[in-house]
């Protein structure tokens, strides 16, 4: 009986081995001549039993053996790149165990495992997994190679049956394919260089329409060497130059084209040159400088907490009690510096509840001793500063929302102020509002003022001991008569809201900018000089910024302008000094408010001038070669270059040195410390028990789902199909766990796409946070990720900590945690900067946590769990329960059927009745072929997670051949005349058969 040789070493033939692979448990089916399908009709339903393999031995004993997969898996790895290949043969054999492998055409490979439960195949990228109704060439010669399928490791399915083999199940499959990533290498290490011994050259090979490499061919006989000599390492082989060179000119032989010459002239390719290629890299293993072929997954930079909800509020709670006894100690005298205290605790955990008992009973005993008692809460929005505040009046305490000028009255939604153009001028032009457009001390005052719902609101916000706001407020500040405030609250991260932008000034207008109104009528060193002395600073700035170009400013071009920060800090003081009286005042009609308006104007650009200085005195008198919150932007449609100044706001004057409690499900030190520098930073969490992760790894930024203008046809239609593909999947998911309701967060654009489906409400990124409506939903599901663009990025790294970025978005492999305790890997976006790479994950892992946590995870029992699913490529720091990859999850064609009613197996039945879905039965036939939708494939009584309902049917007319159909819901007998009314008289119906 023939064995299996190492490296495809002569031909086994059907006649030869297939009794014995039936013995070893495996389904061998003889293959046509030369090709790589079967040479049966049916062959992916036919019984195979000795008798019927004897018979093929006659008939086909010299053909080549296939395999049928089923209780045989196959993991088929079609990659030209060797690298990536290793790769994927390296994780699959971390994931289910070492196994044999066979190889075609080199770097091409097949691992062979079984399953217990036989699945239909699954497919991402050029990595397949081989289930239910397919084959592989086991045993035959390579159609493009012409040379035999060789197994490379020694050992074949004629010694190694088929119950040895490593068993996995599909989902184990699942969440490999999506640790697959994207066809590239993966760079899970430092960069590495080209030559050197290592495996790559300077780039990928180019090759011709049957995949032979022409050009790159010497770093290719490298890369081969490179791992013929890592395949040797890794099983313990002797290593002999003569015989792994001779493995390597058989796989460049294979793989390239050698009927060119080379490109230097030199000549021909052959084995001397492979031997040579194998002596390098023996040499730098026997060095130790042989590059190795990939880093093991990352372990994840977090620990699921173990802690329980119980146990979390208590710790909670006592960590709240002790920042309440040091407000108390401050305001009673007996501390030097006022508590600030960080509490980082999980989403749900109750922080604002617990917060808010205490701080009532803290307020209480203030009071009682004649200290300032009065808190001010702040949340990140209006919306939320309404719900916040309703929660404390439940608390039975006086509160008010302070509502900003341009608010309506959330009663009667009438505007609260009917001035909003004085109220504008006033803050352009740095002025106190209420004396210059409400109420001044000269009892001027707004023609509105009596009625103003605005002041009613300042009135009510006066009176109360509880006083909310969104959080410009702390930047603003808030006018109160008597400072009676005993601390600040701030509801969830605030750094977001602190960045200030100004971009209305451009490097051309600077030498022409005014410098009337110097000094007005006061005496001092005299305006003309001081004029002068701003003419040549602006000059020379005008100067420097042009030179410097678009991009962050730098220190030479302001330096060799001529500047300094001391002359900066001089221009900002003479900008100032321009400065007139406005005349803006309460009650000002016809000529004198318009002149009052058009200087407010003035003096803001005057503001706008002197701020600029202010920065460059900073940047200056600071270290570093470039500025991060001053950049010169790209002309813009006159050809002016916009100087942008972004920095972070300081607390307002008003609310510095008093007690600030901050909670936040997320918060990152490097960030609120830009805002809040002494904050003090205590960390409790909880576990979710009851919170089931699902993570699907894929595509779903905005450029794969989101319109956008000025996108060709092609590009829009993608798009369309793209996204209604994750419709399709919401609303199965919907249907599945009916009547219970639904979240669906995701892009704004793309929000309303999901609008329509039954029991699902819909949300968009960063619109959640501190919402608590959504507590109670059985599934909510994350469709993307709020990435910001690199550019931005980039801008907003300089205005938190003053750093221009270096590096660029890339991909990455990150780890990630699953319940089971396994750490899996995951190619992921991360930015080359650690500060960035900071502000990336704020923006989008921490707003997604934020998603994931109105939920109430932690909050939920084994009576009502919450079911998550994350449809991006982030790691975040959760347990993940479920890991798999879009194109095992996305929705197929019997779902589709399912969702339009009903699923029938007959490709020209289900034309019929889904019109929608097909344009004809060889559309419908294709679509069957694609899904792997065949009849030796039963679905039974669930597909994909959902229950079904079934029948078998036979149409009338001779020759009818029974067909099944499949539904969700609904009585057989409205299926059975829904069936008839479209493909008429049903001859035979049976409900209930499979």
């Amino acid at each position: 009986m023939a064995s299996g040789r190492p490296a495809g070493a002569g031909h086994v033939i059907y006649g030869d081995a297939a009794l014995q692979l039936l013995d070893h448990g495996y389904e061998p089916i003889p293959l046509k001549p030369g090709q790589k399908v079967p040479a049966l009709s049916r062959w992916s339903s036919v019984a195979i039993d000795e008798s019927t393999v004897e018979g093929w031995c006659v008939t086909h004993g010299t053909s080549g053996i296939g395999l049928r997969t089923g209780a045989l898996v196959a993991v088929d790895i079609d990659s030209l790149d060797p690298d990536r290949a290793h790769a994927v043969q390296a994780l699959a054999i971390r994931r289910f165990g070492a196994t044999l492998m066979r190889v075609g055409q080199w770097p091409k490979r097949l691992l062979l495992y079984r399953t217990e439960v036989p699945f239909t195949k699954m497919k991402v990228g050029e990595v397949e997994i081989l289930g239910r109704g397919q084959q592989f060439v086991a045993f035959g010669i390579h159609p493009g190679t012409q040379r035999p399928y060789g197994w490379p490791n020694g050992e074949t399915p004629l010694e190694v049956p088929l119950d040895a083999l490593p068993v996995i199940n599909r989902e184990a499959a699942a969440a490999f394919l999506a640790e697959t990533g994207p066809a590239e290498p993966l760079r899970t290490g430092p960069r590495r260089c080209g030559g050197g011994g290592g495996s790559k050259g300077t780039g990928s090979p180019v090759r011709d329409v049957e995949g032979r490499v022409i050009d790159g061919r010497d770093d290719w006989l490298s890369r081969i060497a490179f791992h013929a000599v890592h395949d040797a390492l890794d099983v313990g082989e002797a290593l002999d130059p003569s015989r792994l060179a001779d493995r390597v000119w058989s796989r460049f032989t294979e793989t390239a084209d050698l009927t060119r010459p080379r490109q230097d002239g030199g000549a021909a390719y052959d084995l001397a040159d492979a031997l040579r290629k194998v002596r390098d890299k023996l040499r730098l293993a026997g060095q130790r400088r042989l590059p190795n072929r990939g880093g093991d997954v990352p372990e994840p930079a977090f620990q699921v907490p173990d802690q329980s909800v119980e146990a979390a509020r208590s710790a909670l709670a006592d960590v709240v009690a002790r920042f309440c006894e040091e407000v108390l100690a401050w305001h009673g005298g007996s501390a030097a510096q006022p508590p600030m205290l960080g509490i980082l605790a999980t989403v749900g955990l109750g922080k604002s509840h617990a917060s808010r008992e205490q701080l009532l009973a803290l307020a209480a005993v203030l009071r009682a001793r004649g200290l300032p008692h009065r808190m001010l809460v702040f949340t990140a929005s209006h919306a939320l500063a309404e719900e916040t505040a309703a929660a404390w009046t439940a608390a039975s305490a006086s509160v008010a929302v302070l509502r900003g000028y341009e608010r309506k009255d959330p009663a009667t939604g009438v505007p609260l102020c009917k001035d909003l153009e004085a109220v504008r001028a006033s803050l352009a032009a740095g002025l106190k509002v209420r004396d210059s457009a409400c109420s001044a001390s000269d009892d001027s005052r707004c023609q509105h003022f009596a009625t103003c719902l605005k002041q009613q609101n300042l009135r009510d916000v006066a009176a109360a001991d509880v006083v909310v706001a969104p959080y410009d407020a702390l930047f603003s500040g808030l006018a109160f008569e008597r400072d009676d405030v005993a601390l600040l609250l701030i509801d969830e991260g605030c750094w977001a809201r602190a960045i200030e932008r100004r971009q209305d000034i451009c490097v051309e207008d600077l030498a022409s900018e005014s410098v009337a109104g110097m000094g007005g009528d006061r005496i001092g060193r005299g305006p003309v000089g001081a004029m002068a002395d701003l003419v040549v600073w602006r000059t020379r700035l005008a100067a420097a910024l042009a030179a410097n170009g678009p991009g962050p400013v730098s220190r030479s071009a302001l330096v060799g302008a001529g500047l300094s920060a001391e002359t900066c800090r001089d221009a900002a003081g003479l900008e100032r000094w321009r400065l007139q009286d406005t005349g803006l005042a309460p009650g000002l009609k016809g000529n004198a408010r318009q002149a009052a308006l058009s200087m407010a104007v003035a003096n803001a650009r005057i503001l706008s001038l002197a701020s600029l200085w202010q920065a460059l005195a900073r940047f200056l008198s600071a270290s570093g070669s470039h500025s991060g919150q001053l950049r010169i932007g790209e002309p813009d449609g006159t050809g002016r270059h916009p100087v942008h100044l972004s920095r972070v706001q300081e607390l307002h004057d008003s609310l510095r040195g008093k007690p600030i409690l901050h909670l936040d499900a997320t918060m990152r030190p490097d960030l609120v410390h830009t805002v809040l520098p002494r904050l003090d930073i205590a960390r409790i969490e909880a576990a979710a028990p009851h919170m089931q992760v699902r993570q699907v790894a894929g595509s779903f930024g905005k450029s794969m789902l989101c319109p956008a203008p000025g996108l060709e046809p092609d590009e829009v239609a993608r798009r369309a199909n793209r996204l209604q593909e994750c419709v399709d999947y919401v609303h199965w998911h919907a249907r599945r766990v009916s009547p219970g309701r639904v979240l669906v967060v995701t892009y704004q654009s793309i929000e309303q796409a999901f609008a329509g489906i039954p029991n699902v409400e819909t949300a968009h990124f960063n619109a959640v946070a501190g919402l608590d409506r959504y507590k109670d939903v059985a599934l909510l599901i994350v469709i993307g990720r709020p990435l910001a663009p690199s550019r931005e990025l980039e801008a907003l790294v300089g205005a938190y900590f003053g750093h221009v970025p270096e590096g660029r978005y890339r991909k990455d492999l990150a780890g990630i945690r699953m319940t089971s305790g396994q750490t899996r890997g995951l190619v992921v976006l991360r930015h080359e900067d650690d500060l960035a790479e900071t502000l990336r994950a704020a923006i989008c892992d921490d707003e997604l946590i934020q998603v994931i946590g109105r939920g109430r995870g932690v909050n939920r029992t084994a009576q009502d769990p919450l079911e998550v699913h994350v449809l991006a490529d982030v790691a975040l720091p959760l347990a993940i329960d479920r890991l798999t990859a879009w194109d095992v999850e996305r929705p197929d064609v019997v779902q589709r059927m399912l969702l339009a009613g009903i699923a029938v197996d007959s490709p020209a039945d289900a034309a019929a009745l889904h019109p929608e879905l097909f344009s004809d039965e060889k559309q419908a036939q294709k679509a069957f072929e694609r899904a792997v939708f065949k009849r030796q494939n039963p679905m039974y009584t669930s597909y994909r997670e959902m229950s079904l309902k079934s029948a078998a049917y036979r149409r009338a007319g001779r020759g009818r051949s029974w067909q099944r159909a499949w539904w969700i819901e609904g009585a057989a007998e409205e299926v059975r005349a829904r069936l008839q009314h479209v493909l008429g008289e049903l001859a035979e119906w049976r409900a209930g058969c499979q």
